[in-house]
């Protein structure tokens, strides 16, 4: 067999794997040379491009497997989703679990997987970034046309424009000050942020390290155990931007959709209308863009013995109807979730060293108490009592101190209480206090924004609400302050009765009639001794933090249920407990009162959910395929949604009647005009007699069959931007059919918004090809263009869900690509020792590669795109090939970089 011949791409990697990979858990990360992959083992590990593993995540259990995988649109996390239902988040620059367990809303019994999982980011004021990146606002006329008026205008003269793209927005870091887009002077008064000039949060301490709770500490992994983890969380990036929000979508083997705003904890529960009668219904793809508030998805759906695959859009109303104030609002409710983990993990935090300063004191005084009971010589508190205030020290006092607490129990017994209890008051001082006036802040801008605003905006719920809230904040403050004091006096209190108690032990060491006894005697202690009085006397026994610091499980039922208390009835709690009276438990109980003020955020997060969910509508499909075959692990298709400047499409008249409106297709028989000219000629007389400029979205669909591997087919759907209704909003659509004789199509992506990427095996050789296609040209049916588009007749109610059928493959625009026009946009050809299964591309700007997975699962290569490499025997007939279309129809494709 000869070896291959053709141009060749630039390798930049190449590496063996231990294990073999799931060939459909595989991704590139867009904005980091990062390669994520799932072994046979359900572990996620993620490497450099230079082969060294980054980090991993282990398998959760046993009997869990990973579903799906899916980068942030700028690289910054990554989400893997189990097959129990619940998705991790990952942080890519630390490698740590920011949310773990991320469980979808209850739909009903049984258990639901995550089938896809989609990442985008929407812009909130549109017509603001195009202008930053030079695309002028269209306006349109009473006609209904669109016209520029900035070219004919003052409009925009002084408006700064420089060489920003899109993907300046969507890098892992954008740089915020170069990408302003200058809001109004109100605008900027109203997302003013005085978190900004807070000192940042530090992290949560580990739990302390003793032998009885290893254990448990193995199984807490706080995620804010570092400050990198704190930032990423609680001080991240995107919340500065002001003009966006990140759409985090979550899709279930059900059919059910659950979009959230990242990184918000609440998610919303959205399905197709039930009254179609669907029996199964599963999302595979999910795409968008962020100039577009509709979201693309691609379904499986089953009614009888066919499984269809729809486009089903998923609109976003919130998104336009909310304005400037959505980003300020899902931020601060996003913060406030993610604060009420931090102040929940470190309460849990604290609790862990208080027990930790209880256990040892508690174990070392037991078994003396018991010798004490015994022997009725009192107890331990009487005996200590009399050696401070005396000096004399009984013989089972001696035999104690000296023969079993020693030196070295007392540096045990000093150890733990004094780094527990420094712990204790860093964390309160540091951590909780600040995170609660975070949370203050918040809310008290969030109460304003309810009070400025109708009831019937985003917060259905009165401003009482929020003033409720604030008293549950002000509850923890004073009960948190509460024991920073009682934490502080008792640390003070314990330091001198250490010191005495060490002295103790040395002095009845020494013999009695030594003269080291009796210099000892003679020299002052150095220590309080109405101090260490107090300190035998209360909290040596009982600590005075008990009452703030205890579990909520310790509490009764009726005081569990009782209403939450107001702030009066705390500070007569604490009083009360000061006098050594009867008083209210569950005001004191930290753990309680935190337990009351989440539990009434999370009906507050509900009622953004429900305000949210009443403005998404996902009930419009269009059927693309009929005879989609449902292996979830060989989907040869992908899809991309495309933003276009101008493009000229027809304007449609209402026809008369429906039988003149499908005159010219009958979907049945599924027969066309035998001229192509005809059809274009035909539909133009159902539009304007002169085309208008708009701004559209086209989403492209592209599709091999595992019946017809040889052949492609692309489906363009041209829309606006927010889709309300999907036969008003379908502007234009389009199938065509790409036959590749002598080729059979091994997978495709698509990398940008020219290329679609093509892995081709020839019948002939065996050898396989990597082609770079330029997919995305206009609506016409001039055949010089590699990837033509004929527009069908509109509206094709034949092929909307629920009871729609595909468009016959008679009717669509069938081009026959030969070998020469696949040679002239080949752009890689593989040795036969690497047989190529997969490809995973990145499409970052200027740094665009495509990975080659091989068919043994374990290899794969990196190849750079932007890399120009071409045989000097293929120069002359390639462009020869390429000079009859247009400049992205060229034999030596340029990949953008």
């Amino acid at each position: 067999m000869e070896p291959p011949t053709g141009p060749k791409l630039l390798q930049q990697a190449e590496k063996i794997l231990l294990r073999p990979i799931h060939p459909h858990l595989i991704s590139y990360c867009p904005t980091m040379d990062l390669i994520a992959l799932v072994t046979d083992e359900e572990s996620l590990d993620v490497y450099r491009i230079n082969g060294q593993r980054a980090f991993c995540l282990k398998r959760k259990s046993s009997t869990t497997t990973v579903d799906s995988i899916c980068w942030e649109f700028n690289g910054q996390a990554i989400a893997v989703a189990w097959s129990d239902g619940f998705t991790d988040i990952i942080s890519s620059e630390t490698g740590k679990v920011i949310h773990k367990d991320l469980a979808p809303p209850a739909i009903g019994p049984g258990k639901r997987r995550i089938q896809c999982v989609g990442w985008g980011l929407n812009f909130i004021d549109v017509d603001a970034v195009k202008r930053r990146i030079g695309i002028p606002k269209q306006k349109t006329d009473s006609s209904g046309i669109s016209i520029n008026f900035t070219a004919s205008t003052t409009d925009g003269w002084d408006t700064f424009q420089d060489d920003t793209t899109l993907e300046d927005f969507l890098q892992r870091q954008p740089d915020l000050q170069t990408l302003d887009i200058a809001p109004d002077l109100p605008e900027q008064l109203a997302m003013m942020d005085i978190e900004t000039l807070l000192p940042k949060l530090p992290p949560i301490p580990s739990p302390p390290m003793t032998p009885f709770m290893r254990l448990q500490q193995q199984a807490e992994s706080s995620a804010f155990g570092t400050q990198a983890q704190v930032d990423a969380i609680l001080h991240s990036q995107h919340m500065k931007d002001q003009n966006s929000v990140d759409m985090f979508i979550r899709c279930t083997d059900v059919g059910t959709v659950h979009p959230s705003i990242y990184d918000s904890l609440e998610t919303v529960n959205v399905h197709l209308p039930e009254n179609w009668g669907i029996e199964k219904c599963r999302p595979i793809l999910h795409t968008s863009h962020p100039y577009s508030c509709s979201h693309s998805l691609l379904m499986e759906v089953k009614s009888g013995e066919t499984t269809k695959l729809a486009f089903v859009p998923l609109t976003l109303g919130f998104i336009p109807s909310a304005g400037i104030y959505l980003h300020l609002i899902a931020s601060k409710t996003a913060q406030l979730q993610n604060l009420l983990l931090y102040i929940q993990q470190c309460l849990q935090r604290i609790q862990s060293y208080w027990r930790h300063s209880q256990e040892l004191p508690s174990k070392l005084m037991m078994n003396f108490s018991e010798t004490l009971e015994n022997k009725d010589q009192g107890n331990l508190v009487q005996n200590l009592y009399q050696l401070a205030c005396t000096g004399y020290c009984p013989p089972v006092l001696k035999e104690w101190l000296v023969d079993e607490l020693q030196e070295a129990g007392h540096k045990r017994w000093d150890t733990a209480v004094m780094s527990s209890l420094t712990t204790i008051l860093a964390l309160i001082h540091e951590n909780l206090l600040p995170a609660i006036d975070r949370c203050t802040i918040i809310l008290s801008r969030l109460r304003g924004l309810a009070e400025y605003h109708d009831q019937n905006w985003i917060f259905n719920a009165p401003a009482t609400t929020f003033t409720s809230l604030l008293t549950h904040l002000q509850n923890l403050r004073l009960l948190a302050h509460t024991t920073l004091l009682y934490g502080g006096d008792e640390k003070r209190q314990f330091e001198f009765f250490s010191k005495w108690l060490r002295y103790e032990i040395d002095l009845e060491a020494t013999e009695l009639e030594s003269s080291s006894r009796e210099e000892m005697e003679n020299k002052d202690p150095g220590v309080d001794i109405g101090m260490v009085l107090e300190y035998i006397r209360y909290p040596l026994t009982q600590s005075d933090l008990a009452p703030y610091l205890r579990p909520k499980a310790q509490l009764s039922s009726e005081q569990q249920k009782s209403p939450a208390a107001s702030y009066d009835e705390t500070r007569k709690a604490i009083d009360l407990l000061k006098e050594g009276a009867h008083y209210k438990e569950e005001a004191l109980c930290l753990e309680h009162v935190l337990i009351q003020f989440s539990t009434n955020c999370t009906k507050l997060f509900q009622q953004i959910s429900q305000w949210q969910e009443s403005h998404i509508t996902m009930s419009h499909g269009l059927v693309l395929e009929s005879d989609h075959s449902t292996d979830t692990e060989s989907h040869t298709l992908d899809m991309r949604m495309v933003f276009e400047v101008s493009c000229l499409f027809p304007r449609r008249e209402r026809p008369h009647n429906a039988h003149q409106e499908n005159k010219n297709y009958d979907p049945k028989t599924g027969k066309k005009p035998t001229n192509e000219n005809d059809l274009a000629s035909q539909f133009t007389q159902l539009t304007l007699s002169e085309p208008h400029s708009t701004t559209t979205i086209s989403t492209f669909i592209a599709y091999a069959p595992r019946a017809q591997t040889s052949e492609l087919r692309v489906h363009k759907l041209t829309h606006t931007p927010t889709i309300d209704e999907l036969p008003r909003t379908l502007h234009a659509y389009a199938a065509t059919v790409l036959r590749f004789d002598g080729y059979s199509i091994q997978h495709l992506r698509f990398v940008d918004d020219k290329i679609l990427l093509l892995l081709l095996r020839s019948a002939s050789n065996q050898h396989h090809h990597i082609v770079c296609l330029p997919y995305n040209t206009p609506m016409s049916p001039s055949p010089a263009y590699p990837l033509p588009y004929t527009p069908l007749t509109l509206p094709l109610t034949h092929s909307f869900l629920p009871t729609g059928t595909a468009t016959p493959l008679p009717a669509r625009q069938i081009v026959n690509f030969t070998n020469d026009r696949v040679a002239a946009y080949t752009r890689h050809v593989f040795e036969k020792e690497f047989t190529p299964l997969r490809l995973v591309v990145n499409g970052m700007a200027g740094r665009r590669v495509v990975l080659v997975l091989g068919d043994d699962r374990k290899h794969y290569r990196v190849l750079d795109l932007d890399y120009r490499g071409v045989e000097e025997g293929d120069v002359r007939a390639r462009e020869k090939e390429g000079s009859s279309g247009d400049g992205d129809g060229d034999g030596d494709v340029e990949m953008g970089g």
